[in-house]
């Protein structure tokens, strides 16, 4: 799990490198306050012996409040995103490929120009086709999902970086620590994603 860990963060970490690049920022302008923050790499599962009929919520509507989520591709799709309109839209990751999500510390420095990804996982008609078909195969009918969050360390001043500070949100973004908005949102928002497994 650690060798997929290190490559996912990889990952993450360019990415970041080439959103700074594409805002016009130094190349460490998001990665500069990465270093030794408290990522986490959270497998989940749900058994969809259980959980198979259409609508069943895995996980409720929420967003992230790290800096980048980062997921792989899944058996069994689920995975919901709404767009900056409002559309709710099915999430389809090529085997192989990365879906990397903006948490709320991204949308803390980037003044709310990048606002953080709302998502839920929940049963659709695209699941119950692979639960299907994976009966079809006696495959295993567990979702597992191996996803990491990437956060600033926790002593990171947040506050939007200077290409951001004439954004029309900005004002929105007071200066605090990645840790202390950590420890308020928890404290405020104790069950924010209930997994029913």
């Amino acid at each position: 799990m650690d060798s997929w860990g290190n490559k996912m963060l990889d990952t993450i970490i360019t990415v970041a490198e080439m959103a700074a690049f594409g805002f016009g920022l130094p190349r460490d302008g998001f990665t500069s306050q990465m270093h030794l923050g408290p990522h986490i790499l959270a497998s989940t599962g749900s058994d969809l012996n259980k959980y198979n009929q259409e609508g069943t919520v895995i996980e409720a509507y929420h967003h992230d409040l790290n800096l980048l989520t980062i997921h792989g591709s899944n058996r069994f799709p689920g995975l919901n995103i709404w767009l900056r309109n409002a559309a709710r839209v099915e999430v389809k990751v090529p085997v192989g490929c990365f879906l990397i999500q903006a948490g709320k510390q991204f949308e803390w420095l980037t003044g709310g120009d990048c606002l953080t990804c709302k998502h839920e996982v929940v049963v659709t008609k695209n699941t119950i086709n692979a639960i299907n078909k994976a009966k079809e195969l006696d495959r295993s009918l567990w979702r597992i999902s191996a996803t990491l969050y990437a956060h600033l360390a926790s002593d990171a001043i947040m506050k939007p970086l200077d290409a951001f500070l004439m954004t029309i949100r900005a004002h929105n973004y007071l200066p605090v620590t990645a840790g202390d908005y950590v420890e308020e949102y928890a404290e405020t928002n104790p069950n924010p994603s209930p997994n029913p497994n």
